[in-house]
Parts: C-alpha cells; structure tokens; sequence
C-alpha cells in the first residue's frame, strides 16, 4: 500500500475504476500516443514531414500497445517518460520514418497535452457526479422545507429552522461548483506545443498553424501561447477540486454532528459497527466526507508550489505536479461518489428533531422574543427582561415564554409566540431562490 487509493483495503472505498483507470500509466502512454499520431498528421497535412510518414506514425500507434514497466528505466534517467517513450516508438517504426516522429516538439509538449486529454474525461466524470449530488439535495431539500429543527450557532441551539433550509445550504455552493467548473474548462482543455524552449523553431513558420490545428484534431483549445511554464490553468482545476471535497466535507461535518448519540437527528443505514461495543452505528460515510475535504486541502498547498514554475522548464515543478494532482483528483472523484451514498443512505429523524426543538424550552424563541418586545419597550430593556427570563427558565425548568408571561405585562400574544412556525422569517423563500436552477447565483 503506497495510499488508501490504491490499497486492496481501502481502495474499495476511496477509489473506482473509472477514475483509476483514467489515472493509470496506460492510459497515461494512450493518451500520450494519440497527441504524438495527431501531431504527425497534422505536420504531414502542413509539409512539414514528407506525404506518407504521418500515416504510417498513425496506424503504427493506432495499435501500438507498451507495458508500461517498459519506461520505468528511462523515467529514473529522464524523469518524465516521454523521452523513453519516444524511443521505444521509432524502435518499432521503419527505418526511414523513425526520424518524423515528434518532430519538433518537447517531451513536456507531449506529457502536458496528453494529461489535458485525461483530465477532460476526469472532468466529464466530476460533472457526471455533481450533477447526481445536487438532484439528490434538490429532492432532501424539497422533501423537508417544512421540518422543524433547530439552527445551532457554534454548536449552541440558536433558533428555529427547517432541515431543509440546511441542506438548502449544501445545495447551494455545489450548484457554484457547476458554474465554476464550466467557467474554468476552456482555460483547462488546452493544447500544449512549444517545442524545446516555447518557440517552436523546428517548425518554423508554421509552428502556431501546427499548434492551431492540433487542437483542433485533439478538440481541444488552442492558447495565445506555450504554456509550459504557465501553471495556472491546471491549479486553478485544482482548486476547483479541492473546494468541491470541503464543501462535501462541510456537509459530513454536519452529519457527524447531527449524528451523535446525544442529537441523532440524523443516521445512516449500515453505519459501522465497533469490534467490542455492539451498540454502535458509526456514521463512517461522514467520517470519511470530512478526511476525504482535509486531504484535499493539504494536497492543493503542493500543487500551488508549482506555480513557482522556473524559466521555461522546472522538472522539480514537473514531478510534484505529478505526485499530488492525482492524489488530488483521487479525492474529489470519492467525495463526490460517497457523498452520493451518504445521501441514498441517510435516515433523517423527524421526531428527534421535534423533539430535540422542544427540549430548549423555548430558549430557541429568545431572540423572537426580544424582537416582539422592543414593539412595546426600548430593546435595551427588552432584552434585559428576556436575559433574566431565560435564567428563570433555566432555574425552574419553565418554558422561556411562560416565564416571560409572567414577567411582563406586555400586551404581547404570547401563545403565537411559543410556536416555532412563526419564527421562520423567509426560510422558505430562500429554498425556493436554491431550488431555481441556477437563478440564485445569477443573482
């Protein structure tokens, strides 16, 4: 075991096939082999390797298959595995055609544009999940606009709310994510082609048409110039990454805590069991949302320090990106496939929350009532009397209101104001804002 991704332990939880396989060396040398086909037949089609040589690289590579412990020797002498990918290649071309391949480009031109090419399916995948996560709170969120509970303020109850407004609050940011990321795929999905220092002087004149129409074979983008040396579009994918498991991790912070023994607002079927106390259910799927957001955030202060990018080529930037932008990756395509699960699992506990609402003894209604006493004293008094109500209560074990009925001669409809449901303020407006596709955040 090197990571929990690629543990025969772990590994059934944070990683699926579907992502391995997109982050594997074949397909890391697949990809690789498309861009170094592509860029032969668009050099053929421009002239500048001879009519027949590019096709002739293309179906070679078409059906080229290379293990990849091939390369491991010229990766320790390289370290990137273009170079010795490049020679096994014109091993196995004829002759008289060897010399046309990669023709004029670098190794990083190569590795670059082939994890571009990787990255666009990761993102599809990303989207794919996304899209899952929100229809499910979308329903959560529907479901329960009208169930009582209480919003607590570091950790303290504070006043009445709906579960609904809560996951509204999950909602809401993941439906920015989707923006964000559709925002960012343009500058991400670009070709790179600089050749050995960013001019491409081997091709010459034509090396922005080459660069131009290599995009365009690949679909993919094609940049104002060589961006090598430029990290910005990668970490700022990133970032999108990392911020998409901490708001996933927020939402497991929420389970753990509406988890516990002493609230249990919530649970999830299946939760895991304890090798000597046959009482627990532990909420795993949110233990693991919560360390899935953290390692995130570590792994995105690497991939930062790659923007500290040295001249026109930093192999030091080359290997770190390398180490945690999987890892990375590995992360957020979890979170989102186990915040999926959570979901399609979870248990949400009405009658706990009713009643967990009523053992404030109003003192969730504090506030209100401070506000529906100004209408008849100064605030300041009014919250003086409300403050020597809630010792009261506390004292006598009394609900906050019917202290307060006893404190006040207040003209005030005390039993409108003991009902939490008319202490909503415009909840329900805001999950009506949430739920519109996308008009909250065009506001």
């Amino acid at each position: 075991m090197v990571s929990v991704f690629d543990s025969e332990i772990s590994a059934s939880v944070f990683a699926d096939d579907e992502v391995k396989s997109l982050l594997s060396d074949v397909e890391q040398i697949r990809s690789a082999l498309e861009v170094e086909a592509k860029l032969a037949l668009v050099q053929q089609a421009l002239g500048l390797i001879p009519e027949g040589k590019g096709d002739t690289i293309s179906r070679l590579l078409s059906t080229l298959e290379l293990q990849p412990k091939l390369l491991a020797t010229a990766y320790a002498k390289d370290g990137i595995s273009t170079p010795g990918l490049v020679r096994l290649i014109r091993e196995r071309l004829p002759a008289e055609v060897s010399d046309f391949l990669h023709w004029g480009a670098t190794s990083q031109d190569i590795e670059d544009t082939a994890l571009v090419l990787r990255l666009k399916s990761l993102a599809g995948i990303m989207e794919s999940r996304l899209d899952v996560l929100i229809a499910l709170l979308g329903q959560l969120t529907a479901s329960h606009r009208h169930t009582l509970t209480v919003a607590r303020t570091r950790t303290q109850w504070a006043t009445p709310t709906v579960f609904g407004l809560k996951t509204a609050s999950w909602l809401a940011p993941l439906k920015r994510q989707k923006m964000r990321l559709h925002s960012l795929l343009p500058r991400l999905l670009v070709v790179q082609l600089g050749g050995a220092g960013g001019t491409l002087a081997a091709m010459g004149v034509r090396g922005t048409e080459v660069g131009e129409r290599l995009a365009a074979a690949l679909d993919l983008n094609s940049p104002s110039m060589p961006w090598h040396n430029q990290r910005d579009n990668i970490v700022e994918f990133s970032n999108w990454l990392a911020m998409t498991s901490g708001i996933i991790g927020k939402m497991g912070q929420d389970f753990l805590l509406l988890a516990q023994s002493e609230v249990a607002e919530v649970g999830f079927t299946g939760g895991g069991g304890s090798s000597t106390m046959p009482q627990k259910s532990n909420p795993v799927v949110a233990e693991d949302l919560v360390a899935l957001a953290r390692f995130a955030s570590t792994q995105i202060g690497t991939v930062h320090q790659t923007l500290l990018h040295a001249n026109e080529r930093d192999g030091v930037s080359m290997t770190l990106e390398s180490m945690s932008l999987p890892a990375l990756i590995s992360a957020c395509a979890s979170s989102l496939r186990l915040a999926i699960a959570s979901l399609n699992n979870i248990e949400i506990r009405e009658k706990t929350m009713l009643a967990n609402l009523e053992k404030s003894n109003g003192m969730v209604l504090a506030e209100a009532a401070v506000f529906e006493l100004s209408k008849f004293v100064e605030r300041k008094q009014a919250t003086e009397i409300v403050y020597q109500a809630c010792s009261d209560a506390s004292e006598s074990g009394r609900h906050l209101i019917t202290e307060l009925s006893k404190s006040s001669d207040a003209e005030v409809d005390w039993e409108q104001l003991k009902d939490p449901q008319n202490y909503l303020g415009v909840a329900q407006d805001i999950i009506d804002r949430v739920l519109e596709d996308g008009a909250m955040e065009r506001n």
